[in-house]
């Protein structure tokens, strides 16, 4: 029985999103400003921006956790109501993992030969190296995962499909 690689990323907050929210708090002062000088009318704008800016705040936390067991990469978003399993990817299923720069990601990017969907779950910290992760099951198109891989977890999928990693 092999122990389990679990890396927790914490995504940091964009700058954009830190304007979108001051934006939010700052529209909802002015409209209970405008219903306690003006007219009642403006509560209920005030209102429901004060509502949207504590739903958005609530829905863009981003936290995963990917987990290496098994021959198994689980990728699980976890919120304050629980986990949500994304992805399950057998590492047989795994075509290539690389960085983003390399040449052999070159058909994987935007406008490459090879049309791909993206998702991203990295944590957008510039420090943190992140991964490209290609993998296609049978039947189906192939799938472009960002990942922040630690050195250990590319270790353990390279042990499993040598011709795979090239990184």
């Amino acid at each position: 029985m092999e122990n389990p690689i679990v890396i927790s990323i914490d995504r940091k907050v964009r700058p954009s999103e830190v304007f979108l929210r001051r934006g939010m708090a700052v529209l909802a002062a002015f409209f209970l400003l405008e219903g306690i000088m003006l007219s009642s009318g403006f509560m209920l704008p005030c209102f429901l921006m004060t509502a949207g800016y504590f739903v958005y705040k609530h829905v863009s936390k981003r936290e995963y956790e990917y987990i290496l067991e098994n021959r198994v990469l689980t990728i699980e978003r976890v919120s304050d109501y629980g986990r949500n399993v994304i992805w399950e990817i057998p590492f047989s299923s795994i075509q290539l993992l690389c960085r983003p720069d390399s040449p052999e990601a070159a058909p994987y990017r935007r406008g490459g030969s090879i049309p791909v969907k993206k998702y991203d779950y990295t944590s957008y910290l510039p420090e943190i190296p992140y991964f490209t992760l290609i993998a296609k099951e049978a039947g189906k198109q192939p799938v472009k995962l960002l990942l922040d891989l630690t050195p250990e977890a590319i270790d353990k999928i390279r042990k499993t499909v040598p011709e795979s990693v090239r990184c």
